[in-house]
């Protein structure tokens, strides 16, 4: 389970490459291309995997793969219950032991979202040890059950249980930390009325945020006798000069060396920290939240992790920190080039998204005889200012390119369906749809997950799995994957280039397809049914074309035999 802001659903689709990337073979396999292995490693994870992140806070992106629509199920846009936004970065994963039953948490709490960009980030990662406890609530447990209450659809029943089962498990868990620290604590902010942040009284802070505000800052640094240090962007500390000025000794930012092989591509801070002592303790906080009032006063929804850090930081405390051996090294004193008085914020199009995501959209499909058309219908009110909002709106699936936008916004207010220019195949339909617009500061550009209606999802999903799977090479790789043959990736690079012949099946060490499929059939006969769903698409031409030969009667001969084991 994922928790955050962005998405990029680029970032999305390598999931279930980055589990398979320690594996023989995938070193070969070329990056930013989608193959049958991916799409298998995706079909094998999709209904184990739930991605929540803010409404309309989804990344755009151009040629998504068919196979996108596996991810469709998976990513839940969420509307935060106090009106502000949903800020976790949140990982809860679980690992089990197929032989023993015996089952693994790992916890993440981060300031990174679920994108590849070049931030600089900060997250504390712990696992689960021993057995597990008798149970205590705790704020992550509370913030999982929560919410599927939020989300723009709810999620089905499977993924409701799977929610429980891990809220349940997270309660239940004793954490190992890192060394040096100790007495972990778990807040969650603004799911619900008084979740709010009050920063305790110490003798001295470190304020790490790359986002401020100038009533947050003052709230931070009234709250310690010495506040030591803030460390931001130099943009967000222009606009806050004033506060930063006159509540912190130090003002800084990022001054990371240039790296001759990366030039121009370095990130901008993104981390969140408070670090404070009192006394001759001294304790952490990071996670999602920023020095500002949205965050702290319980609009936003956000995650942190305080602990104590007395003994990592040592006698020296956070001076220790500060050291130029330490964070020191990457940070330098700021000035602002005309010092002045809180500037105001860059234009924020986040009203904007609202208030589309407010109109309750959904995607209408007809079918035709040259293919697919497509229509953005709206089942909510459409705000009457959205053309002044969201100037130029248009709307296209997540799988095309951007100079097959079409417009939207008149035929959305004049309460008919916005109707998408083209013809499309049925792979190419899908529930992510990227919306466009030419705003004050340029172009905003920002993907929602619509429901599709008029056509059966399962109907798309084997249009997207009989595109991506053209011929017997693809079908090979693609079914060893689905059977748990992680161990032949190496072979499956290779192929005779006979039409995907005999060694798609059986390479050097490879299990055979026989042993394969009644193993799956014995260990794992929920597994075969997806296979069986998968075949189901194909008709029988379709399958004579892309399977071996012989595959049908030993296929019909392992599922009598799994009738019997079943």
């Amino acid at each position: 389970m994922v928790c955050t802001y962005s998405a990029s659903l680029d970032t999305v689709l390598s999931l279930p490459a980055a589990m398979l990337a320690d594996l023989p073979g995938m070193a070969k396999r070329k990056a930013g291309i989608f193959t049958a292995v991916e799409l298998a490693a995706l079909k094998r994870v999709c209904d184990r995997t739930l991605i929540f992140c803010q409404r309309g806070a989804i990344h755009p992106a151009e040629y998504l793969p068919p196979a996108i629509i596996e991810a469709e199920r998976m990513v839940h846009e969420v509307k935060a219950p106090m009106g502000g936004a949903f800020h976790p970065k949140l990982w809860v994963i679980r690992f089990v032991d197929p032989a023993t039953g015996r089952s693994m948490l790992r916890i993440a709490i981060l300031s990174r979202n679920l994108t590849g960009d070049r931030s600089w980030d900060l997250g504390i990662v712990m696992d689960s040890r021993g057995a597990p406890g008798s149970g205590k609530g705790n704020d992550i447990g509370a913030l999982l059950r929560a919410m599927p209450s939020w989300c723009a659809r709810p999620p089905d029943q499977g993924q409701l249980r799977l929610i429980a089962e891990m809220a349940r498990d997270v309660e239940r868990a004793r954490w190992r930390l890192p060394d040096g620290l100790g007495a972990v604590t778990f807040r969650a902010l603004g799911t619900g009325p008084g979740r709010t942040w009050v920063q305790p009284k110490s003798d001295r802070l470190v304020v790490i945020s790359p986002f401020l505000t100038g009533l947050a800052l003052r709230q931070l640094a009234g709250s310690s006798k010495q506040p030591v240090i803030v460390i931001s962007r130099s943009d967000a500390l222009d606009r806050c000069w004033a506060a930063a000025r006159d509540g912190f000794a130090r003002q800084a930012v990022l001054a990371v060396p240039d790296d001759p092989l990366l030039a121009g591509k370095v990130g901008e801070l993104h981390a969140k920290a408070l670090i404070w002592e009192t006394g001759r303790q001294a304790r952490m906080a990071i996670g999602s939240m920023n020095a500002t009032s949205a965050a702290m006063d319980g609009r936003n929804v956000e995650v942190m992790a305080t602990f104590d850090c007395g003994r990592a930081l040592g006698e020296s405390g956070v001076d220790a920190l500060l050291d130029r051996h330490s964070l020191g090294a990457v940070i330098e004193d700021f000035e602002p080039a005309q010092p002045a008085d809180e500037k105001p914020a860059p234009f924020d199009d986040r009203p904007a998204r609202a208030a589309l995501c407010d109109a309750k959209l959904h995607i209408a499909c007809t079918a035709w005889d040259d293919g697919w058309h497509i229509a953005l219908v709206a089942d909510g009110k459409v705000d009457p200012a959205l053309p002044e909002l969201l100037p130029g709106l248009r709307f296209r699936p997540a799988t095309l390119s951007a100079n097959r936008a079409t417009r939207c916004g008149a035929g959305l207010i004049a309460g008919s369906p916005a109707t998408f220019r083209g013809t499309l195949d049925l792979s190419e339909i899908t529930g992510f749809t990227v919306f466009e617009a030419d705003g004050a500061d340029g172009l905003i550009s920002f993907t929602l997950n619509l429901e599709v209606r008029g056509v059966d999802e399962e109907e798309r999903r084997h249009a997207a799995l009989r595109a991506l799977l053209p011929d017997r090479q693809h079908f090979a790789d693609f079914l060893r994957i689905m059977l748990g043959d992680f161990t032949g990736l190496e072979g499956l690079a290779g192929g005779d280039g006979m039409d995907g012949g005999p060694t798609a099946w059986r390479a050097s060490g490879q299990a055979g397809l026989l042993e394969l499929l009644i193993r799956c059939a014995t260990d794992d006969p929920e597994r075969l049914g997806s296979i069986r769903q998968m075949l189901e698409s194909f008709g029988p031409e379709e399958l004579e074309t892309v399977a071996p030969e012989d595959f049908t009667a030993l296929w019909s001969s392992v599922m009598r035999a799994a009738g019997h084991v079943s």
